[in-house]
């Protein structure tokens, strides 16, 4: 699911939710290459895959991604759903 907010809109950033917990980030594109990624409240705690990384004793600073979010992201960019602004 994808949605743009009034406060998103003004950031150009798209909702995107996982696919796989559903934790919900703002997303925008400015270049293919790049991608601005802004957790949600308590996104960073709800994303099943970066919880099971510190449950295994990986700090989340050392964790560089979330693989999941990251094949959400670009289907959403590949859909049309993120643009590249």
């Amino acid at each position: 699911m994808v949605r743009v907010d009034e406060r998103d809109a003004a950031r150009n950033e798209a909702e995107v939710s996982c696919r796989r917990c559903g934790t919900v980030v703002g997303v925008r594109k400015n270049s293919a290459s790049q991608t601005s990624i802004q957790w949600r409240g308590d996104a960073a705690s709800t994303c099943t895959e970066l919880a099971e990384r510190r449950a295994a004793g990986l700090h989340p600073a050392l964790v560089p991604k979330c693989e999941a979010l990251t094949a959400s992201i670009d289907e959403a960019v590949a859909d049309g759903r993120v643009p590249i602004t």
